[in-house]
């Protein structure tokens, strides 16, 4: 089970003292003892009885330093130079602070926070948020079917979901409102419309912005004219940020639809991001092909 150390990357030992060490070399055996790399922890502080070490990294294993106390003045105790009293303990503060325990407490504790921190990940996962996207729905000149279609296919699947509201035509603002919505805890966040060839869509940029490593296939290809088509075509979006999963969908309403019911048909089957996007995609493209036909004009749907 990962932890964030949430900066609170400092433990200390007190009641020992050093004699003509190598600092490097206790460190290394602290991490050693931790299961980390030799460079992933470093001496910061040493004064008459205490010795301060911090851990080089934001994100650590809880296994790995759970009742790891006694394994680390044993190994420090190996060390010429290294003399610990009979009071030797390890401290530190919030998550580190998990060093200290017996090994047998510290096993209950991973326990029960692994079963909640799962029981949250499961709650999370069940809350939608749902935006729509573009200046027409902003300037109230075209009506928004979408969401009110999506929001309730979420519901009958089980989902507790909410209308986010409408995105502007703006990379940072929308950007923005999705990082505020991950931060609310919303294990879902779709969004409709944005994902085009015309230089105001934005929702795609926006998902890699959160998540480079998002996955957007393309649906429809263009050859970019510079006035209408900016971009290359259409193309929809599937990222993640830590639990957070977020899908970017055409605005087309039947293409929204049938979006959103491939979504939900490979989130009951317990798809990878990279599936998930595929399988999406791969319905769009079909529904494109009938609906190009003969008549694609230098457009053409992917496959």
């Amino acid at each position: 089970m990962e932890w964030d150390l949430l900066e609170k990357t400092t433990f200390w030992i007190e009641d020992i003292e050093l004699e003509d060490v190598d600092l490097a070399q206790v460190a290394a055996a602290a991490a050693r003892a931790l299961g980390l790399s030799e460079n992933e922890v470093m001496v910061v502080d040493v004064r008459p009885g205490v010795v301060a070490f911090d851990v080089l990294r934001r994100r650590i294993q809880a296994e790995m330093v759970a009742g790891k106390g006694k394994d680390i003045l044993q190994k420090l105790g190996e060390l010429p130079g290294v003399t610990l009293g009979p009071g030797a303990s390890v401290h530190s503060e919030g998550v580190l602070g998990l060093i200290a325990l017996e090994p047998s407490l510290a096993e209950e504790i991973l326990r029960v926070s692994e079963r909640m921190s799962r029981e949250v990940e499961e709650a999370v996962a069940r809350r939608a948020l749902v935006f729509a996207s573009g200046s027409e729905l902003l300037a109230g000149k075209i009506q928004d079917t979408n969401s009110p279609y999506i929001m309730e296919a979420l519901r009958s699947a089980g989902f507790k979901v909410r209308f986010g509201g409408i995105l502007e035509d703006d990379l940072i603002a929308v950007v923005n409102r999705l990082e505020g919505a991950i931060e609310q805890g919303y294990g879902l966040i779709i969004t409709t419309g944005g994902v085009g060839a015309e230089d105001k869509d934005c929702n795609i940029e926006a998902i890699l912005r959160l998540d480079p490593q998002a996955h957007t296939p393309w649906i429809l290809r263009f050859t970019p004219d510079m006035r209408r088509h900016h971009k290359e075509g259409v193309r929809i979006a599937v990222g993640r940020v830590g639990v957070t999963r977020l899908v970017a969908l055409p605005g087309p309403h039947e293409e929204a639809k049938l979006g959103c019911q491939v979504l939900l048909e490979g989130l009951a089957q317990g798809m990878d991001d990279a599936s998930l996007a595929e399988k999406i995609a791969c319905a769009l493209r079909r529904r494109w092909q009938e609906k190009l036909g003969n008549f694609a004009h230098g457009a053409h749907a992917e496959r």
